[in-house]
């Protein structure tokens, strides 16, 4: 550990002064470990990419920052729920969520959650899966979602208690009521409200589509939010 660091610093220092370097490295390895980054994986990532996403993950570790990686399972469930002849169904974007689909989803999240700390532990991080316990939610619209959930809040001690013992957490996008109520949440939205309750340094979504499209499906570069925010709010292809 200390060798590789010696290495980063020496690398970050052909970048600006060995200084620098330092200040980088200690302003992202502070006691707060919690809040060094978000990084939210997209299912096509963790279904193509799992090998290379668990090297850079582990290196990070390796450098004494811990990551908060939160990953949704969109195309294996698409997979999943194909096999099971059970057709998928989306209202604005969100996936409609019925018993049925439920019976589907859970063991798929599991399965992913478990194959990456797999990956991670193989290759020498200490990981922690949380499937539960994260997101406190109700249901978003019972009607026309089904078992979708609306967060009302973020339990953050398991994150911490997984940092704390050295272990990198890896979170699943699953909510639960007060009654106990398992309920389905878009990756994206737990997210959003896992970095509203984290507040880390720097958000990290990695994505099978490398970004977001517009309406030809096509990536765009860049977006300004003082000058682009209000222009693709106002398109029907942005939801």
């Amino acid at each position: 550990m200390p060798e590789l660091r010696r290495i980063v610093v020496e690398l970050l220092g052909q970048l600006g002064s060995s200084r620098e370097a330092r200040q980088y490295l200690k302003q992202f390895s502070r006691v707060e470990e919690s809040r060094f980054a978000v990084v939210k994986v997209g299912g096509a990532v963790m279904r193509d990419d799992l090998e290379e996403l668990a090297a850079a993950l582990a290196f990070l570790h390796r450098l004494g920052l811990t990551p908060i990686v939160l990953h949704g399972a969109g195309p294996q469930l698409d997979e999943a729920m194909e096999a099971a002849g059970v057709p998928v169904e989306k209202c604005d974007g969100l996936r409609v969520t019925t018993e049925e689909v439920m019976a589907v989803a859970r063991p798929v999240i599991y399965r992913a959650n478990a194959r990456l700390v797999d990956a991670l532990e193989a290759r020498g991080v200490r990981a922690r899966g949380i499937l539960h316990g994260v997101f406190n939610a109700r249901l978003a619209d019972p009607e026309r979602l089904g078992l979708v959930g609306e967060i009302e809040s973020v339990e953050l001690d398991p994150v911490r208690s997984a940092i704390r013992t050295g272990a990198l957490p890896v979170v699943a996008c699953l909510g639960e009521s007060p009654s106990g109520q398992v309920m389905n949440i878009n990756a994206d939205i737990a997210a959003r409200e896992l970095v509203w309750a984290v507040k880390p340094h720097k958000v990290i979504f990695l994505t099978g589509t490398g970004g977001l499209l517009d309406h030809r499906g096509r990536v765009i570069s860049a977006i300004s939010l003082v000058n682009d925010y209000d222009h693709l709010l106002a398109q029907d292809w942005v939801h």
